[in-house]
């Protein structure tokens, strides 16, 4: 609907063996709709999800090093200025 070059599958089922069933949503203007693709079409669609899902993955990779990092600066800090101590690992 608004012209936007990409949309993004959001369900699929095989049609026989040469085509599939999808359902494609546009992120832009959040339209869905549905569609019966060739198997070479759903090839392409299965591509670009795997190249997105390693950047995604990247991405999310980068901000969990990020994240244990400052949480380790933190335990470090209060090491420091005496806020835990071994005890505080202890069982109860």
């Amino acid at each position: 609907m608004c012209g936007g070059d990409y949309v993004n599958p959001v369900d699929w089922e095989p049609v026989g063996d040469t085509h599939w069933w999808m359902l494609l949503r546009c992120g832009s203007c959040d339209t869905w709709r549905e569609t019966t693709v060739t198997n070479a079409i759903a090839a392409r669609f299965d591509f670009e999800l795997d190249r997105r899902l390693d950047t995604l993955t990247r991405a999310l990779d980068r901000i969990d090093r990020r994240e244990m990092a400052a949480d380790v600066e933190t335990m470090i800090e209060a090491l420091r200025l005496g806020l835990v101590d071994a005890a505080d690992f202890g069982r109860y």
